[in-house]
């Protein structure tokens, strides 16, 4: 049974905002770490206050123009200022999170760079009997990409009736462009099988996001997208309970 109800609005607040005793901390964690529909919740909640700290970080400049907010202008200007956000999640996340220390971060990184990439028809072969599995996407060729999303989409059709098996795709660097509604073709197809599949999770790398945007790149997500500090620390965390990894 989900946990999300146990928790009132004000109280996962005063939860990111770090202002709640050493043992509420660690039981709202805890909860957060076995609950994924918890987890979502108080993401949603992080980036919306996030979202909430930029807008109003720029009133006085807009008042004084007058001109329109324009997010990919505001983010040109303000570098530093996303930069440091991204660097905040990331340390907030690190320091609040028993379940994953430095040694399985640095495993998670080197996990994701040196591991070769799965060809799209192979995603099943590979997957084998393993009911967990957390896909990295860290390039986006839209012309290769539908061989990708239709292999994952057969794959979760073919364990539709397994309550055990679990998909997460966790996007950074480049393979965040797949994601973002104003320029990528599969974005809605994405998001179609999330919403589709109770099974399947998908997860934007903040870092990454941050990084794309400080190079006037930004990436605009669907609502559904969890955001994850680091593909790392989420790697890390699945590697430790027993998720097989996987690179396309």
């Amino acid at each position: 049974m989900s946990k999300q109800n146990l928790y009132s609005d004000e109280h996962i607040s005063a939860y990111i905002d770090a202002e709640l005793d050493n043992e509420e901390r660690a039981r709202l964690l805890f909860d957060e770490q076995q609950d994924a529909e918890l987890a979502q919740r108080i993401n949603e909640a992080r980036v919306l206050k996030e979202k909430i700290h930029l807008a109003y970080s720029d009133i006085h400049d807009t008042k004084s123009s007058k001109n329109p907010f324009n997010c990919t202008a505001f983010v040109s200007k303000q570098k530093t200022l996303v930069a440091g956000l991204a660097i905040l999640v990331t340390a907030t996340a690190l320091l609040l999170s028993p379940f994953t220390n430095e040694a399985e971060l640095i495993l998670a990184r080197q996990l994701i760079k040196n591991t070769q990439a799965v060809e799209p028809a192979n995603i099943s072969q590979t997957i084998g009997v393993h009911k967990q599995v957390v896909i990295n996407i860290s390039q986006y060729q839209p012309q290769n990409f539908d061989a990708t999303i239709n292999h994952i989409e057969s794959l979760l059709q073919q364990h539709s009736a397994d309550t055990s098996f679990q998909v997460e795709i966790v996007a950074n660097k480049q393979g965040l462009k797949a994601l973002d509604t104003r320029t990528s073709i599969h974005a809605e197809q994405v998001s179609q099988l999330a919403t589709q599949f109770d099974n399947l999770e998908v997860i934007a790398c903040a870092k990454s996001l941050a990084r794309l945007a400080t190079e006037g790149d930004s990436i605009q997500l669907m609502e559904s997208i969890m955001i994850t500090p680091s593909a790392a620390q989420q790697v890390a965390k699945r590697m430790n309970a027993g998720w097989l990894y996987l690179k396309i």
